[in-house]
């Protein structure tokens, strides 16, 4: 999966820009979950996505602010639940769910997500659907009528040249602060980069 994009020039099937990349994984992920909620364990399996580089990227908030998706059986269909967890939230919900003891203090003292679940929400599905980004590549993906085609902003070509100079070859070996203004500038254009956070709640915008 291309979960921190790069390598731009060296890039198969037209995976090659960082729009593409990222809707390639989200594609993966969402493969993962249609496999599961189409198979004998659908009913006793959950799936639980976070992400593991959230202090990189700050948004209007908080540089260590992130998501989290969880799909399966008993899982509240379509709901945002904005209260504040951590990863050890996640481990801790796990832990119950699985009747296992705690590791250590701190998922010792955390609190299990049970908002999240419905006990009336038993029976679920999913289906993956492509992105129209990826339409864009040559990957073999799956006829759909009516799909559009979305194209980046910029080609294969430009972001090889604005990359030259950093290192790919393994995940964090490059300066994100860089990186992230590269990103920024290349999918939109002039608009100001966001230097500071104001914290607003912008829940219901």
């Amino acid at each position: 999966m291309h979960d921190h994009t790069g390598d731009f020039g060296r890039a198969t099937d037209g995976v090659n820009t960082p729009e593409t990349q990222i809707a390639d994984n989200d594609y993966a992920v969402g493969l993962l979950i249609d496999r599961v909620a189409h198979s004998r364990f659908a009913k006793d399996t959950l799936i639980f996505v976070i992400e593991d580089d959230a202090q990189d990227g700050p948004d209007h908030v908080d540089a260590h602010r992130s998501v989290a998706f969880v799909a399966g059986p008993y899982v509240k269909h379509g709901a945002v639940i904005s209260e504040r967890y951590t990863t050890v939230n996640v481990l801790k919900t796990m832990e119950v769910l699985l009747g296992l003891k705690p590791l250590n203090f701190h998922d010792a003292n955390a609190k299990a997500m049970a908002n999240i679940f419905d006990l009336a929400q038993a029976g679920w599905t999913y289906q993956a659907r492509v992105p129209d980004m990826l339409r864009s590549t040559s990957l073999p993906l799956p006829p759909q009528k009516g799909a559009s085609v979305v194209k980046p902003r910029h080609d294969a070509d430009y972001w090889a040249a604005k990359t030259s100079s950093f290192d790919f070859s393994a995940e964090d070996r490059l300066n994100t602060v860089a990186y992230n203004r590269l990103l920024w500038a290349g999918i939109n254009g002039d608009a100001p980069y966001p230097e500071t956070r104001d914290g607003r709640n912008r829940r219901n915008r």
